[in-house]
C-alpha cells in the first residue's frame, strides 16, 4: 500500500523539532489531509473506500493501518486521526458520499491508560500532552450507520496487545 493511501494529518506537520505546534499549524494539517483524501478517492475512482480510522492519541491507529492496509487492496483509502466525535467525522463521510464512495468506520477502542502508555514511548513533538488526551476521550462517541457510515469495525486494544 503507497504512502498516498494513508493520510493522516500528522504527515503535514514539522514534529521532527521542538517547535510548538499552534492550533493554526493542526488546522492547516488537517485541510492538507482533507485535500489529499479527496484527490486520493479520485485517483483510486469509484471503487475507492474510505476507511476512517479513528480513537485516542496513541491507540495504535497508524500502526494498525500500517500492518492492516494490505488486506483491503488497492481501491482502500485510509483517513487516520483522533476524530473522536460524529461532528469530527462528518467532513470526511460527507465528501466521500458525495463522490459515491463507500465509507467504513474503524474504531481503534482502546483504553485511555492503554493509550496514555503507547503515548509516552514516542518522543518530541509526537508525544501528546495528557490534557489533550483526556479531552479527546471526554468527546469520544461510538460510530454509528446513521452518520453515514457502510460499515463499522471496531478493533478492541487491550492491555496485553500495547
Amino acid at each position: 500500500m503507497s504512502l498516498s493511501n494513508h493520510i493522516n494529518p500528522d504527515h503535514f506537520l514539522d514534529m521532527s523539532g521542538n517547535v510548538t505546534l499552534t492550533s493554526e499549524d493542526v488546522v492547516a494539517a488537517w485541510e492538507l489531509a482533507y485535500e489529499a483524501m479527496e484527490r486520493q478517492l479520485r485517483a483510486v475512482g469509484p471503487h475507492a473506500t474510505l476507511y476512517v480510522v479513528f480513537g485516542l492519541q496513541g491507540a495504535g491507529k497508524t500502526t494498525w493501518v500500517e500492518q492492516n492496509a494490505h488486506r483491503f487492496g488497492p481501491d482502500a483509502v485510509f483517513l487516520d486521526g483522533p476524530l473522536p466525535s460524529r461532528t469530527k467525522r462528518t467532513r470526511a463521510v460527507v465528501l466521500a458520499k458525495s463522490m459515491g464512495r463507500k465509507v467504513v468506520a474503524v474504531w481503534l477502542n482502546t483504553p485511555f491508560d492503554v493509550a496514555l502508555a503507547q503515548n509516552a514511548t514516542r518522543t518530541g513533538l509526537a508525544c501528546i500532552r495528557e490534557e489533550a488526551i483526556r479531552h479527546v476521550y471526554d468527546q469520544l462517541e461510538p460510530p454509528s450507520i446513521e452518520e453515514g457510515f457502510d460499515q463499522i469495525m471496531e478493533i478492541n486494544i487491550c492491555q496485553e496487545q500495547a
